[in-house]
């Protein structure tokens, strides 16, 4: 049977597209309330189980590897089948795991729990974009985009104000925690069996509408995006954001606790506060200033502009956050951090679903999953835990730490032997300072100004 032929674009969203937007945003939200919840409960975890800061870093880097390992599969999937029955199978797969984390005796247990949690989760992080991608045009992507994206920081809000409060010894603890947020989404993932699989490119030109008939295979889809110098560029100044915020959102419990002198639920509370306000207005500001800047310049170099602005500007209060001890200075430092880094988020997301044709986007999208988990938080969750780890370890035997530590710890007026998660999170600000850069370049790319075809 002959494909049919593209027809023109479609100009404006349905109604039905915003109820898919809804509803999607609404599960990203349950996704992201899943993941950070974790991050709230290790004060709690540590304290019951003895296990050091090493042990639970490379438990939140199981979570990372496997959802960065299992992305490219479903993003081939996802350019294949049917995109909301494999999105239901990816909800009741992460609802399932947190649940069972709840239920771990051991740390190989928890490990295994959490790991399962990012197979899940990978499948909804790489197929949600595309499908909302064919129901709206490109001019509204990026507010679109936003608002999808916005969750991620109410959703790390939530977690961890129910973190703190819920996984308390004196409320339900943390096993139990995890049971009463794994369990909704069993119940969510049934509803999006149901969605409407659009037309793959159908709110494209004819000629992207004409691409996504065509048949690519995987390595060739991938030779594609490894030659789009935009897209590459992309997903590097993505993971450089990714190392910094993974670390510090994964961290900033502990960080405001041992380092900070904050209860728990004190630091569960103003980071849930930061996370909800600085993020959301952030992730909503940057959807508009993205699209408006994308307006005004040629190609997509609007959103690439908005990106390296937001995400250099961030090192400065992130450093000062760091290293400041009045209370009022850091945790305002740490709201900005989280609106800056927010800012780019929707932008970021839309360069990878605008810069590449319609039959490659979810390839395009798993792939970017693999970039920024494993040169982002795949690699910084862990090494904060072993810098924080190794540093304490030689303060417990009475031996200095290493000359360039100290030296880099006292120009802080950090102290290397008591502050020791500050100190290993300063390798954050230099993060963003090269995502910055990163983005910068892909300004520069040829495809950022439209001069070359998409991949």
């Amino acid at each position: 049977m002959r494909a049919a032929a593209p027809t023109s674009p479609a100009s404006q969203a349905t109604a039905y597209a915003y109820f898919v937007l809804a509803t999607l945003t609404l599960l990203n939200l349950l996704n992201y309330v899943d993941r950070y919840i974790f991050s709230a409960l290790v004060p709690y975890i540590k304290a019951e189980t003895g296990y050091t800061d090493a042990q639970l870093g490379l438990v939140g880097s199981a979570f990372t590897w496997v959802y960065t390992l299992c992305s490219p599969l479903f993003g081939y999937f996802g350019d294949r089948y049917h995109r909301g029955r494999l999105i239901a199978i990816g909800i009741f797969i992460w609802s399932l795991a947190t649940a069972a984390a709840g239920l771990a005796r051991s740390l190989m247990q928890l490990l295994v729990a959490r790991a399962a949690v990012g197979v899940g989760e990978a499948n909804y992080a790489t197929i949600a974009p595309s499908l909302l991608a064919d129901y709206f045009p490109k001019a509204r992507r990026g507010l679109v985009m936003s608002i999808f994206q916005s969750t991620i920081p109410i959703g790390a809000a939530a977690g961890f104000i129910l973190g703190g409060y819920l996984g308390a010894p004196d409320a339900f603890g943390w096993r139990h925690t995890l049971l009463i947020v794994g369990l909704p989404g069993l119940l969510a993932a049934t509803a999006m069996a149901f969605i409407r699989e659009p037309q793959r490119g159908v709110m494209d030109e004819p000629t992207e509408q004409a691409a996504a008939l065509e048949s690519i295979g995987w390595m060739e889809g991938y030779w594609r995006l490894l030659n789009n110098r935009g897209y590459v560029f992309t997903c590097l100044g993505y993971a450089a954001v990714t190392f910094a915020l993974g670390a510090l959102v994964f961290w900033a419990p502990e960080w405001m606790k041992t380092d900070k002198g904050l209860s728990e639920k004190e630091a569960n509370l103003v980071l849930g506060i930061c996370a909800v306000v600085g993020g959301t207005f952030g992730s909503l500001i940057g959807g508009f200033l993205g699209d408006a800047l994308n307006q005004r310049l040629r190609g997509v170099r609007g959103y690439f502009l908005l990106c390296a602005v937001s995400g250099g500007l961030a090192c400065i209060p992130m450093f000062v956050a760091l290293v400041s001890t009045t209370p009022w200075v850091y945790q305002a430092c740490t709201f900005i951090t989280l609106f800056l880094v927010y800012i780019g988020n929707g932008p970021a997301n839309t360069l990878v679903v605008s810069l590449v044709a319609p039959n490659l986007r979810t390839t395009a999208t798993g792939f970017l999953v693999v970039a920024i988990h494993v040169f982002g938080d795949g690699i910084s969750l862990a090494l904060v835990g072993w810098i924080s780890t190794y540093l304490r370890g030689l303060a417990t035997a009475g031996q200095p730490p290493p000359a360039v530590v100290s030296s880099v710890a006292a120009w802080c007026g950090l102290s290397p032997t008591t502050q020791t998660l500050s100190v290993a999170l300063l390798l954050m600000p230099v993060a963003l300072i090269v995502a910055g850069l990163l983005y910068g370049f892909g300004l520069l790319a040829p495809e950022a100004k439209g001069d070359s075809a998409q991949s």
